[in-house]
């Protein structure tokens, strides 16, 4: 079996991209980044994908319209006021290869001073912008009070572009990014795409790399990240896009709506009502001009395809919107199982293709890298999930020269071909047996941000490299990604409008203190604590890891603390110690630890508040994993889940637990915490994977009390006919 497989080519390398695409049996060849499709490889062997970025095509066009470019807002660093006035430079902690300020619109109606220290706006006639030094003069300060500035700059070096220029050692020039908004430019954009059809007719698929706005990654002043997020949407507030919105929706954003006090309306934070709004503005503009572009795609007889993990801002691949888009192929970048569903869950009717990490870039294969050892960690994730929810198509980018001399990477990834396309073949893309569990991921974001992760503190100091998430400390998601149990998300608005839906069996929230995850003052309103409560006394099962429900109020800090039976020390309780318990010698949610649960951290200073809960697991005083009776119903909380075949299977047993099918294991459960299995029965086959770099052995027990020995070896999948089952 072949085909299913997208490879880069790289000029120079002719031979080299014919050879590799036979033995990966690949039948699409695209170009990547900095290269381009050699002339002689558009043979009609293979699909034919290039890559199109429309936003930054034309660089003569970007040149001599740089009013044009991608807007934001910036807010300068605070400064403290040592007499009644200072003088704040604008860009002193900005890259000013990348930035420069806009002097084209009147700053005093589109920026903002503020004092950072009462938190209110200075007054217009209280600060002078200088259009000569960039200092903005503020008068009238309240000595030792600190103050910023929100203004408008154009980017005029693309982020994407800048990445590679530092990351491999570009030395062209730099390249300009225009914004589609400016109706010139719209129109022009659609022009050269007519014009780029006509020259490259052997193109099959329009490999769209962009739609309109780039993901907020924002330099400082020595050119490194200052701040990112990928789904921030920062990088499209244009003057004119401000003045649309304001007509549209009867209220005028300010710049604070942007800056957020210098949190950028990080993914992370609850988006408040305003943030929303303006996400659906850009989301119907971008919608709309993905939609002209995928039109006359079409027209020429040529699929559209979109690679979304670099410009997320107005795509929203889980709105009734984007489904109108028309995209034929919906590709993302896939470096784990969470990644891997992120896509395959996607309600758009689309062919699916994830790109796999690591990218053919030097970051990796240099001296010193470890790109098989990054593949392999990488794909075990993503197969696990694959199993349980798999996309149609596989591939990878970057430059073929990087690979060429490494046998062992290309033996690696071409067993990676052959696995994806056994998944094809052998589950016939249909529903594998589940537990019939239905899971519930409640927080602020619902769907809008299905299977994007909680960032935990650790993240926030890892060195991991740029262009990668790497998620540490709790990572329930990724650990949820390959478990036999159905999945859906929902907003905490939505529970509050329509309230829990009677399907739902478990609900789990997890987050950090006051982030988007958990809900931070969402838990102050009686109608979601009483839809919750209702649902847990009455039956259902909760899950809360890290600070679930978690706001200080009417002297709890966990408002669910009722349902875990365990609460938050935060230092303002009166001489209150924990309530004395005992670790459970066993307990169905641990009893397949082998030793010690790895929570990742030692101190987590959970108490004990409601002495009928059960503590699992625990280290001395501070409690790892709690287990309580509520009513008809059930709730556990867990401190962190790190992504490991241990926690996945602990997560499992949890929901099992709360959802009180504890009695029983349910069926093609591998008594080899290492191992999982996948029954299709619809085809008949039985996919069995060792999720570990050791050989390992398991017993797998299905409906009928038969089982079968198996033996695997590291990181080996099997394929098991079950009428063979003895």
């Amino acid at each position: 079996m072949t085909g299913f497989v997208t490879l880069p080519v790289e000029e120079g390398y002719e031979k080299f991209s014919l050879e590799l695409a036979e033995k990966l049996g690949a039948d699409a060849l695209r170009n990547s980044d900095g290269t381009i499709l050699p002339d002689d490889l558009l043979l009609e062997k293979y699909n034919i994908y290039s890559t199109l970025c429309i936003t930054r095509a034309d660089q003569a066009w970007a040149g001599n319209h740089m009013e044009h470019c991608p807007e934001k807002y910036l807010m300068s660093e605070p400064e403290t006021a040592f007499s009644n006035e200072i003088q704040i430079d604008l860009m002193s902690s900005f890259y000013k290869e990348k930035y420069v300020i806009d002097t084209r619109h009147d700053p005093y109606i589109y920026w903002e001073v503020r004092d950072r220290t009462s938190g209110m706006t200075v007054e217009k006639s209280s600060w002078k912008f200088n259009r000569d030094t960039g200092m903005v003069s503020v008068c009238d300060c309240k000595k030792y009070h600190q103050y910023t500035v929100s203004f408008l700059v154009y980017q005029i070096w693309d982020s994407v572009s800048m990445y590679n220029h530092l990351t491999n050692n570009w030395t062209s020039p730099h390249i300009v990014a225009t914004d589609p908004y400016h109706p010139a430019s719209y129109q022009h954009m659609m022009e050269y795409l007519e014009s780029w059809m006509d020259h490259n007719p052997d193109v099959n698929v329009v490999r769209l790399t962009s739609l309109a706005y780039s993901f907020t990654l924002d330099s400082n002043q020595y050119g490194s990240a200052k701040f990112v997020d990928w789904l921030g949407y920062t990088d499209c507030v244009s003057p004119a896009a401000l003045d649309d919105f304001e007509k549209q929706y009867g209220y005028r954003l300010e710049p604070e709506d942007f800056v957020n006090k210098g949190l950028y309306n990080s993914t992370q934070l609850v988006p408040s009502k305003k943030y929303l709004d303006w996400i659906d503005f850009i989301h119907h503009f971008v919608n709309r001009f993905g939609r002209d572009m995928v039109d006359r795609i079409h027209k020429r007889g040529k699929k559209a395809g979109l690679f979304w993990g670099d410009h997320w801002i107005g795509v929203e691949t889980y709105s009734e919107l984007f489904k109108e888009m028309g995209i034929d192929i919906n590709i993302g970048a896939c470096e784990d199982g969470n990644a891997l569903r992120r896509l395959a869950d996607c309600p758009a009717e689309c062919t699916k293709e994830i790109r796999l990490y690591p990218y053919f870039f030097p970051d990796v294969f240099c001296e010193g890298g470890n790109p098989t050892g990054e593949s392999i960690s990488n794909w075990v994730k993503i197969r696990r999930a694959m199993l349980r929810k798999p996309v149609d198509r596989i591939g990878w980018g970057g430059y073929l020269s990087l690979i060429k001399d490494r046998p062992d990477f290309i033996r690696h990834i071409q067993g990676i071909a052959d696995e994806f396309r056994s998944i094809i073949k052998n589950g016939g893309k249909t529903e594998p047996h589940s537990s019939g569990l239905k899971v519930l991921i409640i927080n602020s974001w619902g769907k809008r941000r299905a299977w994007i992760n909680s960032i935990s503190l650790e993240q926030q100091f890892s060195s991991a490299r740029a262009d990668v998430v790497t998620i540490f400390g709790s990572n329930m998601l990724e650990c949820l990604s390959g478990l036999p149990v159905d999945v859906c998300f929902s907003s905490f608005d939505e529970i509050i409008e329509n309230g829990i839906p009677d399907d739902i069996d478990v609900i789990i929230n997890e987050g950090v203190t006051d982030g988007a995850w958990s809900g931070g003052d969402y838990w102050k309103n009686t109608v979601l604590i009483e839809a919750v409560r209702n649902f847990v006394a009455n039956g259902g099962g909760i899950i809360g890891l890290g600070s679930p429900s978690a706001v200080l109020h009417e002297g709890r800090f966990f408002q669910l603390s009722d349902i875990f039976g365990v609460d938050l020390e935060t230092g303002k309780t009166l001489d209150r110690s924990s309530l004395p318990f005992q670790v459970e010698g066993s307990h169905f949610i641990t009893d397949d630890l082998n030793g010690k649960f790895d929570a990742g951290l030692e101190k987590t200073y959970i108490r004990l508040t409601d002495r009928k809960a059960k503590i699992v697991a625990a280290n001395g005083k501070h409690i790892y994993i709690s287990a309580n009776e509520y009513g008809s119903g059930r709730g556990s909380y867990i401190a962190t889940l790190p992504y490991s075949s241990e926690n996945s299977r602990l997560l499992y047993r949890t929901i099992l637990w709360v959802s009180g099918r504890d009695k029983t294991i349910s069926e093609w459960f591998p008594d080899n915490q290492f191992t999982e299995c996948a029954f299709f029965p619809e085809t008949g086959m039985i996919a069995v994977i060792n999720n570990s770099g050791q050989p390992q052995r398991t017993v797998i027990e299905c409906c009928k009390n038969r089982k079968m020995e198996i033996n695997l070896q590291p990181y080996e999948l099997t394929w098991i006919e079950n009428d063979k089952w003895s």
